[in-house]
């Protein structure tokens, strides 16, 4: 009697269908988009995808479906390491149901679902509430094996220029210790950088005026909690990632947090949860822009309110305490009783608390120049500012500072025909949000998001070409009907 399959026997199975799956969806097969050539000799890729998260690598996957193969994505971290999974990430789980699709565009032996089955088993499934963040990471590196994606890890991009009818990318490929800086020439660009993908985190200049930097992180960054031990933690934010830094810390020994909220009432309701409908995540990028707008002002004088799980987590904490109306005005350091210095705080009501390091989550900013990719054509990128004119009243929204982008994602002209070719670039972040609605660095956005951009790619590819296709076209002569043809009847 033969032993039952291990898991790892289980995905190489799976593997095998995904591969099958794609043999028998793969027409049309014929590669068809025209090279070009650098004068130098150097290498175009068609496409470059900066970021091998799950958004680059559901774009490269889409691509490829389509027989644009001549690609490469490129992400700064080690292999494994993509994405904030395995970093910076915090809660414990997904905050999307597991049901929802991924990256599969289509293939159910693809989905997480499949490969947490072959995993663990059909009953593991069914008891499963929400997907392990450290599951999902490993998924995302199986797809990656699988599907045979051209990733180059620990290659940060330093620069997009264009020349002469090209991108220029300067990179920092880091290999054996050492940092080699390099180029390579690309037609098309896609940005899948993540939350922070146009611009940076969040910190009040009060803070960075008045602390050490070793005082101090934002909830984005890479934190040691292990160096918290014993120690009081005060976090500013009240979405999901300011419980789960909070939670974090107590875990990891911290004496005590304090997590303050600025609003007067904490916010429960999450209107994202309403946008995960398919006429919203298809279409609400073919709104006029005024509708836009209107959604967007919605959601973001609501925020994100932490999830139930996230809240239940911190509040079985000991040592936990949550503060309303509680916005920080100011921070200083002062001599503590016991010797050496603590961080005083005071917070909008008036009250005056200690602590010993401070998390803020507070989100980002966009600020096209603190990205070192996009700094050189910073002031050249149309914000919705100006491309849509805002309500008066509304004007310090934080929307109106994200990019106004075209239909299929594409980075658009401050000034219209000063710089054509930002429609090369595609950004696939969260700045996307107020443009294209849930799409980049959102999983329950995927599904719709994806074949939008690619079909912009592969639009642009051929029609550019145009004249290169008819060229192909009316030379080709390779013949359908082959062999000798019997003569039927006489001539006359």
């Amino acid at each position: 009697m033969s032993s039952p399959a291990t898991p790892d026997q289980r995905l190489d199975e799976l593997s095998a269908a995904v591969h099958a799956d794609l043999e028998v969806l793969r027409h049309p097969v014929e590669p068809w988009v025209v090279p070009r050539t650098h004068p130098s000799g150097k290498h175009v890729y068609d496409v470059l995808i900066v970021g091998a998260g799950q958004g680059g690598l559901a774009i490269a996957f889409a691509l490829l479906r389509d027989r644009v193969s001549n690609i490469v994505v490129l992400d700064r971290r080690p292999a494994g390491r993509e994405g904030p999974w395995n970093t910076t990430a915090r809660m414990r789980t997904l905050r999307t149901p597991k049901h929802l699709p991924g990256i599969e565009l289509g293939l159910p032996n693809l989905t997480t679902r499949a490969w947490y089955i072959a995993r663990y088993g059909a009953q593991a499934w069914e008891r499963l509430d929400k997907i392990p963040k450290e599951d999902w990471q490993d998924y995302l590196i199986w797809c990656r094996k699988t599907l045979d994606l051209p990733v180059r890890n620990e290659t940060d991009v330093t620069s997009i220029r264009w020349e002469e009818s090209l991108f220029r990318v300067a990179l920092e490929a880091r290999a054996g210790g050492s940092v080699v800086d390099d180029h390579v020439y690309a037609r098309h660009v896609v940005l899948a950088t993540g939350l922070e993908g146009n611009g940076d985190w969040q910190t009040p200049e009060f803070i960075k005026a008045a602390l050490p930097r070793e005082r101090y992180a934002h909830a984005g960054e890479a934190i040691d909690f292990d160096v918290l031990k014993g120690k009081r933690i005060a976090v500013l934010g009240a979405g999901a990632s300011a419980f789960d830094n909070s939670s974090t810390a107590l875990e990891h020994g911290a004496k005590s947090v304090v997590l303050c909220i600025r609003r007067k009432e904490i916010q429960r309701v999450n209107p994202q949860l309403w946008m995960g409908k398919t006429g919203f995540l298809r279409h609400f990028a073919d709104l006029p822009d005024d509708w836009k707008w209107r959604f967007m002002q919605h959601m973001f004088s609501y925020n994100l309110p932490a999830p139930q799980d996230a809240y239940d987590r911190l509040s079985r904490l000991a040592g936990a305490e949550i503060r309303q109306n509680a916005g920080w005005r100011s921070a200083r350091l002062i001599a503590a009783p016991g010797g050496g210095q603590e961080i005083e705080i005071e917070t909008a009501a008036g009250d005056r608390l200690r602590a010993d390091f401070l998390i803020v989550a507070v989100g980002f900013e966009v600020d096209f120049h603190k990205r070192r990719e996009l700094a050189s054509f910073a002031d050249q990128i149309a914000q919705w500012r100006d491309r849509f004119s805002v309500p008066p009243e509304e004007a310090r929204s934080a929307a109106a500072t994200y990019p106004y982008l075209g239909s299929t994602f594409e980075l658009l002209e401050k000034q219209p025909g000063a710089a054509p070719w930002l429609g090369r670039i595609r950004n696939f972040t969260y700045g996307a949000m107020v443009s294209m609605g849930l799409s980049g660095a959102a999983i329950s956005g995927l599904k719709f998001a994806v074949p939008r951009l690619v079909h912009g790619i592969t639009r642009s590819l051929f029609v550019e070409d145009a004249a290169a296709q008819y060229e192909s076209f009316s030379s080709y002569a390779v013949p359908e009907m082959v062999g000798r043809i019997p003569l039927v009847g006489r001539s006359s």
